[in-house]
């Protein structure tokens, strides 16, 4: 029985908002972890979904540094419909990507020799 409440417990939803966008995302995950300070971090099947577009993003795990202003996805990271400056990126995948929120600009990165690969609609 314990197990059966920890394991709903550990199956969290998340609202928050990225800066100057006010667009709410919902981040699902297996666990996730707040601080006093306003950061947030997910582990496990992290999903993330935008409630007003067609944006997705799945990762291993997920860290918002409210400081930094960067949301970070790590691991297994695949993207859909990523809007950013002009450009609309229908789908992209990489081990590694961090999302500036106050200005939108994001940066993709790859390990072990394997390669960003990213489809683009102009």
């Amino acid at each position: 029985m314990k197990s059966v409440i920890l394991a709903s417990f550990l199956f969290l939803l998340a609202e928050f908002s990225f800066a100057e966008q006010l667009t709410n995302y919902i981040i699902t995950s297996d666990s996730q972890i707040n601080t006093l300070e306003g950061n947030l971090e997910a582990k496990g099947n992290v999903v993330i979904k935008s409630n007003s577009s067609n944006f997705e993003a799945y990762s291993d795990k997920l860290s918002f540094d409210k400081d930094d202003k960067s949301l970070k996805l790590i691991g297994n990271v695949y993207v859909k419909n990523l809007e950013s400056e002009g450009i609309s990126i229908s789908e992209t995948s990489g081990d590694e990507l961090t999302i500036f929120t106050d200005s939108g600009i994001f940066e993709f990165k790859s390990q072990n020799k394997n390669r960003v690969t990213t489809k683009i609609k102009f």
